[in-house]
């Protein structure tokens, strides 16, 4: 997301608010911040484990499989993933930490979240699962299969980070702040939903080339991340979470596939080609257009159904 056109994004939500009435937006905002946050405080749920509190929720039956949510997320990104891929397994999407209701520890990094994992799998009696790690989700993901084997079956990374992100240009990380803001978010939403498509890795050009009720997909996904003030504290650290001695992830065994976007301008290609490049045996499926988003959408459905049968392959 660059500094002109994040700043244009916030200029427009102030503009919003100017043009309709205010006593109007601000309810129709308090009407749905409510129910968002209604909603992510009813879903998970807590569990205590030897790492701490963790928020998480599960569903489905089958072969245990963890996912692993990006930025913006919580369990109900990783729940939203797992629906989208698909498959019969009790998919296990917990939330990272300061995401939604679980909280930051001290000294919280990639190696920690690992940790984390496996206290989760501990508590939850299960042994062995299959990974599936979605953007910033993929540090941790790749770090709880290289310090875990013998519990990871299998390990697919999706449009995921493998190595550490850039830093934000002071300016930048400003107006980022602004963003994480519940009312800005939320007029950006209901202003130029395109635009923020746009900042959050989606290409105008690939917009262009969506049906109607892909394009009411990728809105709805964006207002599923509301509220976004439950999911600042995990925003803030996530530089900080890609930062590792990302060279280590060579002597990962579990199999390994990664799918990205060639035209991802969230997360560059260049992240997904050093997993594949350091993994043994992993296997990357370049799909040419669809940026940050592409698994949800149309032309990738064949990229979806491989996901499905790498999975079916390694954990039947």
């Amino acid at each position: 997301m660059n500094k002109k056109h994040l700043k244009r994004l916030i200029l427009g939500s102030v503009a919003l608010a100017v043009v309709i009435p205010g006593g109007l937006i601000y309810r129709q905002y308090q009407h749905d911040m409510s129910l968002a946050y209604q909603r992510v405080s009813s879903g998970g749920k807590m569990i205590e484990t030897r790492c701490g509190p963790i928020q998480y929720t599960e569903f489905g039956q089958g072969p245990p499989m963890l996912i692993v949510h990006g930025a913006g997320g919580g369990y109900d990104q990783g729940e939203y993933f797992a629906k989208l891929i698909g498959g019969d397994y009790r998919w296990i999407a917990p939330s990272r930490f300061g995401f939604l209701g679980s909280p930051v520890p001290e000294g919280a990094d990639s190696v920690q979240q690992a940790e984390a994992y496996a206290c989760l799998l501990d508590a939850l009696g299960l042994d062995r699962v299959g990974v599936v790690g979605v953007s910033m989700g993929g540090p941790s993901s790749l770090l709880f299969a290289l310090r875990h084997p013998e519990r990871t079956t299998s390990l697919v990374m999706i449009s995921a980070a493998s190595h550490a992100i850039p830093p934000r240009p002071a300016a930048l990380g400003t107006l980022f702040q602004v963003f994480l803001n519940d009312f800005v978010y939320w007029a950006m939403v209901k202003l130029n939903p395109s635009g923020l498509l746009v900042a959050l890795g989606v290409p105008m050009e690939v917009q262009a080339q969506l049906s109607p009720p892909e394009v009411a997909q990728l809105e709805a996904f964006l207002e599923s991340i509301e509220p976004m003030g439950a999911r600042q504290n995990g925003q803030n650290l996530e530089q900080h979470m890609s930062e590792y001695e990302a060279e280590q992830i060579r002597h990962i065994q579990a199999p390994t596939l990664v799918l990205h976007a060639s035209d991802d301008t969230l997360v560059a290609i260049e992240q997904a080609e050093f997993t594949t490049d350091n993994i043994p045996g992993a296997r990357l499926i370049s799909m040419e257009k669809g940026g940050h988003l592409a698994l949800m959408m149309d032309m990738n459905a064949g990229a979806r159904e491989q996901v499905r049968q790498f999975l079916e392959q390694y954990n039947p």
